[in-house]
């Protein structure tokens, strides 16, 4: 997945209007939180996925096992192409705050406000 981000990524999380920049943490998400998310994914369905030569599109439902109880989240996932690199900028998420910090767990230190 890294090798698919131009060298400034950005997460950004709607309707929270916050995010994770930069190569240094979202490399460590990755590289460390990733791992622990996976195993807490239960079920997941692909509603729908379009792509151009500027972005690719996702919608999605997926089942998180947080502590026992299956929670089911819509995500709305949009990740535009770097005109620069023709790499992926990151990903725009439009989700609930809940999974959002599911996503991350103890890096949602890292979002910051989108200005």
């Amino acid at each position: 997945m890294l090798a698919t981000l131009c060298p400034e990524p950005r997460f950004e999380f709607y309707p929270m209007a916050k995010q994770v920049r930069g190569w240094d943490r979202i490399e460590k998400f990755y590289r460390t939180q990733y791992t622990k998310f996976s195993p807490m994914v239960v079920g997941y369905e692909v509603i729908g996925e379009w792509t151009n030569e500027v972005a690719a599109l996702q919608e999605y439902v997926i089942d998180l096992d947080e502590a026992g109880t299956t929670k089911r989240y819509h995500i709305i996932s949009m990740m535009p192409a770097d005109e620069a690199s023709g790499l992926l900028q990151g990903e725009r998420l439009y989700c609930d705050d809940g999974f959002v910090l599911a996503l991350l767990g103890p890096l949602a230190e890292f979002l910051e406000p989108i200005v």
